[in-house]
């Protein structure tokens, strides 16, 4: 190094034209530390030094401290190892090209913490730091912000399964309170949905056609979307029902059946066995937001059309078969598909009063 001169109040710190450094043994090694550039007080750089010979009085090599922490994985790596973990265990995700795994997750991370804690080690992420996010985000959308720490606190679950980290910080943040989500879809909505899967099959290209059939099954089966349609194989196909044994199992804890009434069959059968899964499509996340933008409903979701089916199933049958039919392990979960939709429900009550009024003009 060049000429320096030797700091008179902290022993071992010297001044060099390119910086400060600090100089010490530990385990009968010389070893030398650059603390910062020129442009910091002396002050500041006494006070770096001394905590750095505080640590070697310990037996702790601050250099050696300094190569575990370069070694350590960022938020954002990590989430890169949670995203694996979902896609392999067909979560809501789809690889794209160059081998890229790419959903409603990532945009999520994108969007909200890859360049605000991303950046930040595992271990210096605090349960403070998730919650100034989690106020940013409320702003915007309280439940949205919800999604966001669930989806932190799964990449620290998961980093813990890995050994990366010993705890997640993300479960203490103080989350928004939220109602349940009851999103019935109109008459008119659901018709206009399907008026715009019919117009944008007519211009979709052949090659991307099933993700217009995974829609349909959908609206067809009040099948889960990415567990149960996504994931079903043609190996889970017998005869007129899906038997999907390696996936979520139905109230007896037996293998998950969904019937596939003759309009279901069509699909199923109209497509080609290149693929393992029938429809070799994990989530069409594009294809449904464009039809669901184009229907003027943005809002609507694949578990919506879930319930648009166990609601119209429930105007048709027993309680008992809707459960059934919908893969419930108690008819509690059922239950809220015994609700008449609003338009019948006006209907009838008109009825009444039509009849009551008969009644009561005859007397």
């Amino acid at each position: 190094m060049a000429q320096y001169q030797t700091d008179t109040k902290v022993k071992g710190l010297r001044i060099y034209p390119t910086g400060y450094y600090v100089y010490y043994r530990i385990d009968g090694r010389r070893r030398v530390m650059k603390l910062a550039n020129t442009d910091i007080l002396i002050g500041v750089a006494r006070n770096k030094a001394q905590k750095i010979l505080g640590e070697v009085a310990q037996g702790i090599d601050p250099l050696e401290v300094k190569k575990v922490e370069a070694d350590a994985y960022t938020l954002n790596q990590a989430f890169e190892l949670k995203l694996e973990d979902l896609f392999n265990n067909n979560k809501k995700c789809v690889e794209m090209k160059d081998g890229k795994i790419d959903g409603e997750p990532r945009r999520m991370w994108d969007r909200d913490v890859k360049n605000t804690l991303g950046k930040m080690k595992l271990e210096s992420v605090e349960t403070g730091d998730i919650t100034k996010l989690h106020i940013v985000v409320s702003k915007r959308a309280k439940y949205q912000a919800n999604r966001v720490v669930q989806l932190i606190s799964s990449v620290f679950e998961n980093s813990i399964r890995l050994s990366l980290v010993k705890y997640n910080p993300a479960k203490y943040v103080k989350k928004n309170p939220e109602m349940q989500r009851d999103r019935p879809l109109t008459d008119k909505e659901f018709a206009e949905i399907n008026k715009q899967i019919n117009i944008i099959e007519s211009q979709t290209h052949e090659r991307h056609l099933n993700s217009i059939k995974y829609i349909r099954l959908c609206i067809l089966t009040g099948g889960r979307c990415v567990s149960e349609i996504g994931s079903a194989k043609w190996s889970d196909l017998d005869g007129n029902k899906l038997v999907l044994e390696e996936h979520k199992t139905d109230y007896q804890g037996k293998p998950r059946v969904i019937h596939l009434n003759n309009q279901a069959m069509a699909i199923i059968n109209s497509c080609d066995r290149n693929s393992e899964t029938i429809l070799g499509v994990k989530y069409p996340y594009h294809t449904w937001n464009k039809i669901r933008k184009a229907a003027g409903c943005p809002d609507v979701t694949f578990h919506d059309l879930r319930h648009n089916f166990g609601t119209m199933a429930g105007e048709q049958m027993k309680i008992e078969d809707v459960k059934t039919l919908m893969g419930h392990k108690s008819i509690k979960a059922t239950e809220r598909y015994r609700k008449t939709r609003e338009h019948i429900a006006t209907e009838e009550m008109q009825n009444v009063g039509n009849y009551m009024q008969k009644i009561m003009m005859s007397n």
